[in-house]
């Protein structure tokens, strides 16, 4: 089950040191979906830094890695690309 919640996101690339203004859209027990400006290559490790966290026992500063990244088509969207993420404790960033 996806629970929606929507806040603003900074996402750090951890291979490259880049970081991006994204929002955050819904998240559940194995992941995060988030819209952003770049697109993010599937398996790069990344840190999110979320500004308004619906977690209450994990920190704002979640170590992730992309699953998938789709190119958003629309008028409607902010953001040109939207991405999944699975929480990952094997990324060190």
């Amino acid at each position: 089950m996806r629970l929606k919640h929507v806040s603003f996101v900074i996402v750090l690339d951890c291979k490259t040191g880049k970081s991006y203004v994204g929002e955050l859209h819904n998240y559940n027990r194995l992941g995060i979906y988030f819209e952003l400006e770049a697109a993010l290559i599937p398996g790069s490790e990344i840190k999110i830094l979320i500004e308004d966290s619906p977690y209450i026992t994990t920190p704002a500063s979640i170590n992730t890695e992309v699953i998938w990244c789709n190119d958003l088509n629309g008028s409607e969207v902010l953001f040109r690309y939207g991405i999944g993420v699975k929480y990952s404790q094997d990324v060190n960033c």
